[in-house]
């Protein structure tokens, strides 16, 4: 037996339920030897935790270790069930709050700070009416997990908190962020971790789940209500965690008791191709023990079903326990008929246009069609991103064939000419100390240069530059941007140009002769242009002719680097639209 944990079969407990709001149960621990010298049980009497020590005695060392304890209700029901669980004080409420001035959503099981945020200690701050269960940290209970907690920094842009139950990815905030999000506590709470794989949480929990909002200011909000997830994908918001993509689960929320069950029903793919597979997955509160489909053949919580015609189809789902049966919940996915093959291009991304033999490349496939799988050649990857590094010099093409339903796309080729050594930097990148260096095709892309590990890459004092020529045939008139944002990171103001020349961060000359054609500048940068003749706010690109979108770290207002010197780098992503 562990500090603070009742852990016994039903065989070995009496229960005098004479009072519905407590009772008293006789402990017994037959047959087992006491090593230690003292055992300590927490339980809950008069509403108030209650720490009792009973000392061992010699001649109990293998007999019986009886006594009789006051716990609650909730504890009484728990024991009686048989199973491993905590007296009634090592739950805690996870209690929401928003505030609606910043957007912010905060969960807490602090008793301290639960009560400083209702008495006005932080105002703006409400209640949502929202919580979930949590076990005390103190607990030890065997399957539960500590959730660990950050604070992103005000500096950085944030003023948020970030909780995960995942050792590895508590790790990597600490590894990654160290200047954004200040780590604060390593076990705010106890949670059960969801299957890996299948997102499934253990019998006695109920599925967390969490939704980034996708902004610079980096909020999460952590609910038990599938339908508030749902609504804040709506909204905008990214499902973070395990299993099923429409619907991930991060952590798991423990029960005491099973409840009629009540489910959402989720699908793999709401569009899939008429032949194809998709699995269906019921999300369901109350540790269901049976199932029943509608439409679809299983007896499990998920269903894996295909349609061989297009349409749209609902599914449905029943799920029951000893206590009564859900509600139905269902699904409507429409099977559509199978895409166009893939077209795609390759940007490559290094440090030098005429990259030495031994640096890396980043080879990134841009395809429409929304791709399964990817084929190079020249290059080992099955996504659609590359990575290569050769050793001797020489000039090598690389090559790629994306799939989907609708069939393979034509092959798609980068050609890099490998160096001895590195070639000068061009235009006016010598007073950068370092470069990143991307050829575009002249195509919708997303360039991420996370991706690119060696250092110095996308450096804290670095610039990067992305080389693109217009189609000899684009239809003048046609307009499009080149868009640069934050990328897993703090918000970071930088500096972005277009011009003729590398690294051009000269005052803007609207000719190109002696300057960028266009600045643009803060956290997201966005460089429009036109197709031929320059409009008002638009400048002219030429058909044929090369450009160069040259980016920097920069804040415009106090004229210095925006990246802080200890993160080594600040990644961006582009997005260019021709």
């Amino acid at each position: 037996m562990s500090m603070s944990t009742l852990s016994l079969p039903l065989s070995t407990i009496s229960i005098d339920r004479a009072s519905h709001s407590s009772g008293t149960v006789t402990v017994q621990i037959s047959g087992v030897e006491l090593t230690a010298a003292s055992r300590v049980f927490t339980v809950k009497a008069q509403g108030r935790p209650d720490r009792r020590r009973y000392t061992q005695r010699q001649e109990e060392r293998m007999g019986t270790f009886s006594r009789r304890l006051r716990c609650t209700a909730a504890a009484i029901l728990c024991l009686a069930a048989g199973q491993a669980c905590a007296a009634g004080g090592d739950f805690l409420d996870a209690i929401e709050y928003y505030y609606p001035s910043l957007d912010h959503y905060f969960v807490t099981a602090n008793p301290s700070e639960i009560a400083a945020l209702d008495g006005g200690t932080f105002p703006g701050w409400q209640r949502t009416s929202l919580s979930f269960k949590v076990y005390d940290p103190a607990t030890a209970i065997p399957g539960l997990v500590p959730v660990c907690r950050f604070y992103g920094r005000p500096q950085a842009g944030l003023d948020s908190h970030f909780y995960s139950a995942s050792a590895s990815e508590c790790d990597l905030v600490k590894q990654r962020f160290p200047g954004a999000w200040e780590f604060e506590s390593n076990d705010v709470f106890l949670v059960a971790l969801p299957d890996l794989t299948s997102g499934a949480c253990p019998s006695g929990s109920v599925p967390i789940y969490r939704a980034w909002n996708n902004r610079a200011d980096s909020n999460h909000r952590y609910t038990t209500d599938p339908v508030v997830q749902q609504a804040m994908v709506a909204k905008g918001y990214i499902a973070e965690g395990y299993g099923p993509v429409s619907m991930p689960v991060a952590m798991c929320s423990p029960t005491l008791l099973d409840s009629v069950p009540a489910c959402t029903l989720v699908a793999s793919d709401t569009a899939p191709v008429a032949g194809t597979s998709i699995t269906l997955t019921a999300l369901c509160s109350g540790n269901p023990t049976r199932y029943n489909w509608t439409g679809c053949a299983s007896t499990a919580q998920t269903c894996t079903t295909s349609s061989p015609t297009t349409g749209l189809r609902t599914y449905g789902v029943v799920a029951s326990n000893s206590r009564g049966s859900s509600p139905s919940a269902a699904v409507s996915v429409n099977w559509v008929n199978a895409p166009p093959p893939p077209v795609c291009s390759i940007t490559v991304t290094t440090d030098n246009p005429s990259p030495p033999a031994g640096s890396l490349a980043m080879l990134n496939a841009s395809c429409s069609g929304d791709p399964t799988g990817f084929t190079w050649a020249g290059c080992s990857s099955a996504s659609a991103i590359c990575l290569t590094r050769p050793m001797t010099a020489g000039q090598r093409t690389y090559s790629l064939i994306a799939t989907n339903a609708g069939g393979a796309s034509s092959p798609a080729t980068a050609t890099i000419n490998w160096q001895d050594a590195a070639g000068t930097p061009p235009g006016l990148c010598s007073q950068f100390p370092s470069m990143l260096y991307t050829d575009a095709p002249w195509s919708q892309a997303a360039i991420y240069t996370a991706y690119y590990g060696d250092f110095p890459a996308f450096a804290w004092n670095g610039v990067w530059v992305i080389k693109f020529t217009v189609a000899g045939n684009a239809a003048p008139g046609f307009t499009g941007r080149l868009t640069v944002s934050e990328w897993d990171g703090p918000p970071t103001g930088r500096d972005s140009t277009l011009s003729t020349v590398p690294c051009d961060f000269r005052p803007t000359d609207p000719a190109g002769a002696n300057g960028p054609l266009s600045h643009s500048t803060g956290t997201t940068t966005t460089n429009n242009f036109v197709v031929g003749s320059a409009m008002p706010g638009l400048p002219g690109l030429s058909p044929g002719q090369t450009y160069y979108l040259n980016v920097r770290n920069w804040d415009i207002d106090s004229r210095t680097i925006s990246c802080a010197q200890a993160q080594q780098r600040c990644d961006a992503l582009l997005y260019l639209a021709p």
